[in-house]
């Protein structure tokens, strides 16, 4: 990771389908906000911004269109059933990311992809 001259971070190291703990600007209306695990969507090497993707505990979420449920694992380290928000996804500084929790199953991240291709509009590629 690349330290910035005033001693913040700025470049660091992230992978799609990582769990951070992180911190949400104070949003307007519905949006999330405070600290909260997230889901690393993309994280740009040559940059300090990462989408992210928040996590609720709040489980009546899931009635929700684009939104996916995730199972408390020892891989991604999350403690309860959580609802991964897609459609409140987020660009986000990567000094708002303050603690690393691990990484959602490939099926999980397979689930969100195609929610995100749904939502966006997007071509899938076979």
């Amino acid at each position: 990771m690349r330290m910035q001259e005033n001693g913040h971070e700025n470049m660091l190291e992230i992978s799609k389908g990582e769990i951070w703990l992180i911190d949400l600007p104070e949003g307007m209306g519905h949006e999330q906000k405070g600290k909260r695990p997230g889901i690393v969507a993309a994280g740009v090497k040559q940059t300090s911004i990462a989408i992210i993707l928040p996590l609720t505990g709040e489980m009546d979420k899931a009635r929700f269109a684009w939104t996916h449920p995730i199972a408390p694992s020892k891989e991604n380290g999350l403690d309860k059933e959580s609802v991964c928000l897609v459609f409140q996804m987020r660009s986000l500084d990567k000094q708002r990311l303050i603690h690393k929790f691990g990484k959602i199953e490939k099926k999980d991240m397979e689930a969100i992809d195609a929610i995100l291709a749904d939502m966006l509009k997007l071509e899938r590629r076979s």
